[in-house]
């Protein structure tokens, strides 16, 4: 399927010609993880592959979107850069002083 980090098609992918639709049926579909290249005459029509791989690409895009939207914006460019500074001077607090903090109703 994909890496953690970088999405991919399956490299296990694998070629068939029209005609090969008519074999899958909903058990084959279930048991296949195998990516198809649907063609006609050498021409590549379409790609079948398992739903919880378009899934996690299709999460991989959103955030890809999300990061380039952040990294667009000159602002937010300037509090993540703000954070890095403050991560790397040692301004920060654990997380359990915080969720203290947020159940006593009392800002640190």
């Amino acid at each position: 399927m994909a890496t953690a980090s970088i999405p991919y098609i399956d490299p296990d992918v694998e070629h068939v010609g029209v005609s090969r639709l008519r074999k899958l049926n909903a058990t084959n579909l279930r048991h296949s993880s195998k990516t198809l290249v649907i063609q006609d005459n050498d021409t590549p029509l379409a790609v079948l592959l398992a739903y919880e791989q378009f899934l996690f690409m299709q999460q991989k895009i959103e955030q890809l979107i999300e990061t380039l939207e952040l990294m667009s914006s000159d602002a937010e460019r300037a509090l993540l850069v703000e954070g890095l500074e403050d991560l790397r001077s040692g301004r920060t607090k654990s997380f359990s002083k915080i969720r203290r903090s947020l159940d006593d109703g009392v800002p640190e």
